[in-house]
């Protein structure tokens, strides 16, 4: 782990020719705007794989999207009757555990703390993170890097509110297809807090998504493995669907 966390990144030093950046820059632009086009709102469906050296977890699901960071995801037994129901704004989350009878909701970044996840996870755009978009970055602020497999063009700049801590997010895009390959998320140092790799691009519907999402580099060793089917664009999802009540006789948990 330790050598892992002390390797080579993948992207060279930034391009010191400014047509260089300036094509790089118009490259990031037009995938900003192409983003900017896609659904209010996304579902698909999920098979989500945990590995780890401690344990190995398979569950699938549904997840709904909504622009810019709302999120929930069903996980149902086989009968179609919910038994995990998880939902957030990006700020807030709320989680129901079915059979236990819990109702757990708070801050996103107290979920962090409690499960010892890294606390910059709460300041990413997971809606572009998990439809492996651009998300909110401004181009002309992104630092333009090469990648020294040659495999496209890196992308840096930091992720919104926590510029001060040294938080940077990396993605690695192949230009002629304008896909994002990699996204790396990382802290003061270099360290990686978190990469997805991205795969087997659905380009059929109105917007590229990704049918394979790989997540590595947490610690612990763990990697997730997420892969997509029966993607969808609802034609509306209102806030409330991304909202939960505690159903009766459940025990209620809160972390402030």
């Amino acid at each position: 782990m330790t050598l892992a966390a002390c390797a080579r990144p993948d992207w060279g030093d930034v391009f010191q020719d400014e047509a260089a950046n300036a094509s790089g820059r118009q490259l990031l632009t037009a995938m900003v705007a192409a983003d900017k086009n896609c659904p209010l709102c996304r579902d698909v469906d999920v098979n989500l794989t945990l590995k780890s050296p401690l344990k190995n977890t398979a569950v699938s699901g549904y997840l709904l999207f909504r622009q810019p960071s709302w999120i929930k995801f069903v996980s149902s037994n086989p009968f179609g009757q919910p038994v995990f129901v998880a939902v957030s704004d990006g700020v807030r989350f709320q989680q129901l555990s079915i059979p236990q009878k819990t109702y757990l909701h708070g801050q996103v970044f107290s979920y962090l703390v409690h499960n010892n996840l890294p606390l910059a996870l709460a300041m990413g755009d997971w809606e572009s993170w998990l439809t492996g978009g651009v998300g909110g970055v401004r181009a002309e602020e992104a630092e333009v890097r090469p990648d020294r497999d040659n495999r496209g063009l890196w992308f840096t700049w930091p992720p919104r509110g926590i510029r001060q801590n040294g938080v940077q997010e990396h993605i690695l895009v192949d230009a002629g297809k304008r896909q994002i390959i990699a996204r790396v998320i990382s802290e003061a140092g270099g360290k990686t807090i978190a990469r997805f790799d991205y795969g087997n691009w659905r380009v059929d519907g109105p917007c590229p998504q990704p049918e394979k999402i790989v997540v590595s580099g947490l610690d612990g060793g763990g990697i997730i493995e997420m892969v997509f089917s029966g993607l969808g664009t609802p034609a509306e999802c209102p806030e409330d669907l991304f909202q939960l009540k505690k159903p009766e006789h459940f025990q209620e948990f809160f972390l402030p």
